[in-house]
């Protein structure tokens, strides 16, 4: 059973990046890499179950269960990046999120406890949302929202109110840049210790390339334009994000730093 139980788990990750390599993030994903509890021991995952998902919790070491749970309706782990980052898991490691499977007018998370996995939380929302990033202390709740169901690549950020259990009005946006448009695909991202500041490059095929800065605290965000030709942005899809003191390092798939981004100015600048 453990055995049977590990390949599954690794054969979900082989598959599911390539499956959705050109499908604009966050989607969730069943049978993957799952989300990782803080200090690394355990790995929760998601399968189907029907039409319901049940819930693993799996030792990193062996893949052995721990425990399980079922819960109505078809969720999985938000998966955050093209690279296959997933996202979801508390500052503080006592819950995580799971999405509603695929594409829908309706958008359903439920929030689950990592000791137990018991249902915390429900939210269900008119239209079509995924999840972004986590407020440090867990109280706030950032989506990314498309516009419409048949134009994935374009979106705002919006905030849930874990609370209040309310969608506050209005977007997430650059007030500096109003003419700004969100869109394209997030390739990487970079946490801040803290939690607190949520960096996510993004390709921006026809247009350039930028960095997502959000401070999920304030619930502000930066974009910083990169200087990429627009018609050539294969490199961009394999490069990171490296935080590194007050800068923001974009790096290419070698290791070596393109361009460094001042968290304090968001000037970009060559290393």
């Amino acid at each position: 059973m453990k055995t049977s139980r590990l390949l599954i788990a690794l054969a979900g990750l082989a598959l599911v990046p390539a499956a959705h390599a050109a499908y604009p993030t966050p989607f969730a994903v069943q049978n993957g890499r799952g989300l990782l509890s803080l200090d690394h021991s355990l790995r929760f995952v998601a399968f189907g179950a029907g039409k319901n998902t049940t819930v693993s919790a799996l030792k990193v070491k062996d893949g052995d269960g721990v425990m399980r749970r079922t819960i109505t309706g078809a969720f999985g782990v938000p998966q955050i990046t093209q690279n296959g980052a997933t996202g979801g898991m508390f500052h503080d490691g006592s819950a995580f999120v799971l999405q509603n499977l695929g594409v829908a007018s309706r958008s359903k998370f439920v929030v689950l406890d990592t000791r137990t996995l018991a249902v915390r939380d429900a939210v269900d929302l008119r239209g079509t949302f995924g999840f972004d990033a986590l407020s440090p202390d867990g109280s706030k709740l950032y989506l990314i929202q498309h516009l419409t169901k048949d134009d994935l690549q374009h979106y705002v950020v919006r905030v849930y109110d874990l609370d209040a259990r309310t969608l506050l009005v209005g977007r997430v946006a650059d007030k500096t840049q109003k003419s700004w448009v969100m869109q394209g695909f997030a390739i990487s991202r970079a946490t801040s210790a803290d939690g607190r500041w949520v960096y996510t490059l993004y390709g921006n095929p026809g247009g350039y390339p930028f960095v997502h800065a959000l401070d999920t605290v304030r619930g502000v965000a930066h974009c910083v334009g990169l200087p990429w030709r627009a018609t050539d942005q294969t490199r961009i899809f394999n490069s990171h994000l490296v935080l590194d003191g007050g800068w923001v390092a974009v790096a290419n798939p070698n290791g070596t730093t393109w361009r460094a981004i001042d968290r304090t100015t968001w000037k970009v600048s060559r290393p």
